[in-house]
């Protein structure tokens, strides 16, 4: 289920699953007072062969 997210009377995001979706029209004052998302690099850690992939460069 998807709540509003409002900032001074004004929809500024959706949140869903425990994540904010912001709009571009969102104001960074907004996006800072709600904090800023955490970036899970669980993936690159759990699999190396997908880092050491992600992570080469072309000769």
């Amino acid at each position: 289920m998807e709540n509003a997210v409002y900032w001074n009377g004004r929809q500024v995001g959706i949140e869903s699953a425990g994540r904010i979706l912001w709009f571009t029209s969102a104001p960074q004052e907004a996006i800072a007072a709600y904090g800023r998302p955490q970036v899970d690099n669980g993936a690159l850690v759990a699999d190396p062969v997908i880092a050491r992939n992600l992570l080469k460069t072309a000769p």
